[in-house]
């Protein structure tokens, strides 16, 4: 029988685990009651069925290529061929419905539901293994690796998908989209499509993010930060956020992405088209360590992340 796998992380656990000071795998947070508890990062920022599939129709797919793919032909051909495969694959999820009656109904009802919880989840698992020899590398302090071309990729895709995947973004969207009108048919159906394939809708929404970021990678500014204050970088249940300034006003589009991404309680990685940031890349003071940390308490979701109970206790004061 095949392995069906339920449990699915929004946040890479790997990355969660260089929060641990031990060899559990356990970090600090803040629990759904507010309180601050140390876990093992397997139970954190996941849910059950999160990356669920269901059987593409053909209504699923018009609807889905409908959405914007980006301006490279060859990020065009990959989504196409994306749609293709989760189409067939998924084509499979409901074939066992109806056979009760057969002997071999275990091993068909297995296999479709092998596909429609786990198969989009090792898609992120894969997105996670190409990018993990960078984030490694950069947890090193090795800023170098960015220079090579497939790392950049790997990366610049990884941090499209983790923007996009998490649970706040999916619960928002479909919010937002839920509080349009429905005057008419088309409407309601427009807005049922949208939750349907939002996990798709957010995959392909993150590719072109990741191409884009792809596209703009050699004339803009990375900087990798080395934190030797007395203060850890923490991290969140959305742990690649936008910092520029633009970001924080309620309903209108930011003016421009500057990505903020912190790889390890000493490391933290940021993107900007300009070099508003560079100077972080020699030293970083105390003050701008915690309005980093703010940062990510502002945007996280239902928890952020910490190396000690008082790391989480003082960002969530706001170090007052």
């Amino acid at each position: 029988m095949l392995p069906v796998v339920r449990k699915h992380h929004y946040v890479w656990a790997y990355y969660l685990s260089a929060w641990s000071t031990e060899n559990d795998n356990s970090i600090w947070h803040v629990t759904s009651k507010g309180n601050i508890s140390k876990d093992s990062v397997k139970g954190l920022s996941r849910e059950d069925d999160f990356n669920k599939i269901h059987s593409l129709t053909d209504t699923d797919i018009a609807f889905i290529e409908r959405w914007p793919s980006g301006n490279s032909p060859s990020l065009q051909n990959f989504q196409k061929s994306q749609i293709n495969y989760f189409k067939k694959a998924s084509a499979l999820i409901d074939t066992h419905i109806g056979l009760e009656h057969l002997e071999g109904y275990a091993e068909l009802k297995n296999i479709s539901e092998a596909i429609q919880f786990g198969i989009f989840e090792k898609t992120h698992t894969a997105i996670e293994s190409l990018a993990r020899p960078v984030i490694d590398e950069l947890k090193r302090g090795n800023a170098e690796c960015l220079d090579q071309g497939k790392y950049m990729t790997s990366f610049c895709n990884f941090l499209a998908q983790q923007l996009l995947r998490t649970k706040k973004v999916k619960e928002k969207s479909i919010a937002g989209m839920r509080q349009l009108p429905e005057n008419t048919e088309v409407e309601k159906v427009f807005k049922a499509l949208f939750e349907r394939n939002w996990w798709f809708l957010s995959y392909k929404l993150a590719l072109n993010m990741g191409s884009s970021l792809c596209a703009t990678a050699a004339t803009d500014h990375h900087t990798l930060i080395t934190n030797t204050t007395d203060i850890d970088f923490i991290t969140s249940d959305c742990p690649v956020i936008n910092i520029h300034e633009s970001s924080g006003s309620l309903g209108k589009v930011p003016d421009a992405l500057d990505l903020y991404f912190p790889i390890s309680p000493k490391i933290a990685y940021i993107s900007s088209a300009d070099s508003r940031y560079n100077n972080l890349s020699f030293s970083i003071d105390e003050g701008t360590v915690k309005t980093l940390n703010k940062q990510i308490v502002l945007n996280s979701h239902l928890s952020f992340y910490g190396t000690s109970r008082q790391a989480i206790k003082d960002a969530r004061r706001g170090y007052r």
